[in-house]
């Protein structure tokens, strides 16, 4: 069992409670190949190199690269993810469909009926795609038991929200659930930088009706004026929390009874004079 099962397991058990939260997972620019596009761009029987293993059960980043080009320009070395599909699909953040001059659309991954197409180019060839370049529909993946502690469904819709000096709420997350799913909200790097979160940081899931009013403290002049030195109760602590709670001139972090602070955290609250108070 490694760390990202660990978390995975508390982080399912704290939602049976009521307390959920998901981790991220921040998709940059890929590639899905099926056989015959491999076959066509890196020789006849070519087998994908796994370089590392992703977090949904049997994917893996490959070794292999591949240079995409639309009307606009070119995207070299972008990465091939396995195993092989039934059919090539692009998934490119908005920024980069803009560089290749693709008209982006959102669509989940697999849906790629009437989108655009674009040029691939390996090793061994060049082919023209006609269609399956998508900026990639925001979602959550769960198991079917992580799914349950979530009381969540296959298809149905909430929002996360994600603290920090860019706080947001993200709406229109879909949740795919089922085998060959674990525990991970995948965003792209448009997203995730928007809003400056990074893999492995934790976002609440709020209920599909959206998330309550935050009061606003830091006004001038405000009757909560004397809570601005504290966070809000907070359910999960990282180290990244720390260090924003630190920009934001807080002194103490306040989380709940049965909050989730990492060793890290700790470390980097005593290294910046913050006290975590339960």
């Amino acid at each position: 069992m490694n760390d990202t099962d660990i978390r995975n397991i508390v982080l399912a058990n704290l939602a049976a409670q009521g307390i959920r939260y998901v981790p991220v997972g921040v998709s940059a620019r890929h590639v899905h190949l099926c056989r015959q596009d491999l076959s066509r761009l890196f020789g006849p029987g070519y087998a994908l190199t796994p370089r590392r293993p992703l977090t949904q059960p049997g994917q893996f980043a490959s070794e292999e690269r591949v240079t995409v080009s639309g009307p606009g320009g070119s995207l070299a070395d972008i990465r091939v993810l396995g195993p092989v599909r039934g059919f090539t699909q692009i998934e490119m953040a908005f920024s980069d469909l803009l560089r290749l001059g693709i008209e982006g659309q959102v669509r989940l991954s697999g849906s790629v009926e009437d989108t655009p197409g674009c040029t691939l180019k390996g090793p061994a060839g060049e082919i023209a795609v006609s269609r399956g370049v998508i900026a990639a529909a925001r979602h959550l993946h769960l198991s079917d038991a992580q799914a349950a502690c979530y009381g969540l469904k296959n298809g149905e819709i909430v929002s996360v929200r994600a603290d920090g000096p860019r706080a947001a709420v993200l709406e229109q997350i879909v949740c795919r659930v089922g085998k060959g799913n674990e525990l991970e909200l995948h965003l792209d790097t448009d997203e995730a930088n928007a809003v400056h979160v990074r893999t492995g940081d934790i976002l609440e899931v709020l209920a599909p009706c959206g998330p309550e009013p935050i009061p606003d403290v830091r006004r001038p002049g405000c009757e909560k004026a004397a809570a601005c030195e504290e966070t809000e109760p907070m359910d999960v602590i990282t180290e990244r929390d720390v260090t924003d709670a630190f920009r934001g001139g807080k002194k103490i972090i306040r989380c709940r009874p049965r909050a989730i602070v990492t060793d890290a955290a700790w470390d980097r609250a005593r290294s910046l004079s913050i006290e975590i108070k339960r």
